[in-house]
């Protein structure tokens, strides 16, 4: 009896001490996991920093012009203001030349007209109704000499859009001399991008604007990005200002074709290239000339990439301190990280995640 008393005692030490071991080894499991964290906090980008110049949205340049007739003056003073359809320059306009485009309408209307009377009294002549087209045709391009004629003299005298006038010249003008020049009150911004920041922005974005000497802010929208590097444009420019120079006068107005290779535009393989940027729908007007300060405000989260596993996922931790790994989609763009979807403002994932970690597990966490 005292034996098996014995023996019991002995067991029952056994598998008390087993079960301390589990429950110690338990611990040290859980302490392991409990590894002091630390932890970065998902935020956007700050906004993009950029440098501009206001110019007005348009101005426009009137010259004087014999096509549409004798030039009497002009019927605005310098830095007059205007709306659009306002007269601004009186011509004794020659009306010989509109006569003659009004006779030639009236002329294929008429054989267009007589052309379906024919076709009429003799339905199965094909020959009519060849000719029925090409008068139409005639008629059609008739039309439109007259319509650019009316609209080549309003272009040329009444205000295109709301603006100022700048009177060049008033009196004794020659014919394709300056006039003057109405500038839009509306004001855009030209500034430039890097390539590096390039893909940050996109047409449509609205700017933060300040104007440097008078602390003056207001707020824009991103209107044009270019497609080729100012680089590019500058040598450009001035390739068709040569080849212009070279061509005949009666050359001069032909759309020019001229093939370019990119080592004709190419300054420098090492050179960042910058893009202009055109900002406009401006909420207030601002001196053409003004230096301002644009801020981009940027919907782009960047992450380190000591946040992420082997396999591109991360560890989110919630207020409780449970962690859930998250497959997020990501690009890499110039060695930087950006989270194109899968992660949120705020959320905090985990720094250097080691590869015991697993999904629902409770941690520690330092910071």
């Amino acid at each position: 009896m005292k034996n098996k008393l014995k023996w019991i005692i002995v067991l029952s030490a056994i598998l008390l001490l087993v079960t301390i071991a589990l429950v110690l080894k338990l611990k040290d499991s859980e302490k392991s996991n409990k590894v002091d964290y630390a932890t970065y906090t998902v935020k956007k980008e700050k906004s993009l920093n950029l440098e501009g110049k206001a110019s007005p949205n348009v101005v426009k340049n009137y010259q004087n012009s014999r096509q549409i007739g004798t030039y009497l003056g002009i019927q605005v003073e310098d830095g007059q203001t205007v709306k659009q359809g306002d007269l601004l320059i009186n011509y004794n306009v020659n009306n010989n030349q509109r006569q003659q485009l009004v006779n030639k309408v009236n002329e294929f209307q008429k054989s267009v007209s007589d052309s379906y009377r024919a076709i009429n009294q003799n339905p199965q002549n094909p020959n009519l109704q060849k000719q029925l087209i090409q008068t139409q045709q005639s008629l059609l391009d008739a039309q439109q000499q007259l319509n650019q004629h009316e609209n080549y003299i309003k272009d040329n005298t009444y205000a295109a859009f709301d603006g100022k006038v700048v009177v060049k010249n008033a009196e004794n003008i020659r014919d394709g001399q300056p006039i003057l020049q109405l500038v839009s009150q509306k004001s855009q911004i030209k500034t430039t991008i890097s390539e590096f920041d390039l893909d940050k922005i996109r047409q449509g974005d609205r700017v933060n604007v300040t104007v440097i000497n008078n602390g003056k802010t207001t707020k824009g929208k991103i209107k044009q990005i270019s497609e080729l590097p100012k680089s590019f444009e500058n040598k450009m420019n001035d390739l068709n200002h040569t080849n212009a120079q070279s061509l005949g006068d009666g050359e001069k107005d032909k759309d020019l074709d001229i093939p370019v290779t990119s080592n004709d535009l190419l300054s420098s393989n090492t050179e960042t290239s910058k893009y202009t940027v055109i900002i406009d729908d401006i909420d207030m007007p601002i001196r053409a000339g003004y230096s301002l300060d644009i801020k981009v405000p940027l919907n782009i989260i960047k992450l380190p990439k000591s946040v992420l596993t082997k396999d591109n996922d991360v560890f989110v931790v919630d207020k409780n301190n449970k962690v859930k790994r998250l497959d997020i989609h990501i690009d890499k763009i110039n060695g930087e990280i950006f989270v194109k979807s899968g992660l949120k403002e705020g959320d905090k994932v985990i720094k250097n995640p080691n590869s015991t970690l697993n999904d629902g597990d409770r941690i520690e966490v330092s910071s």
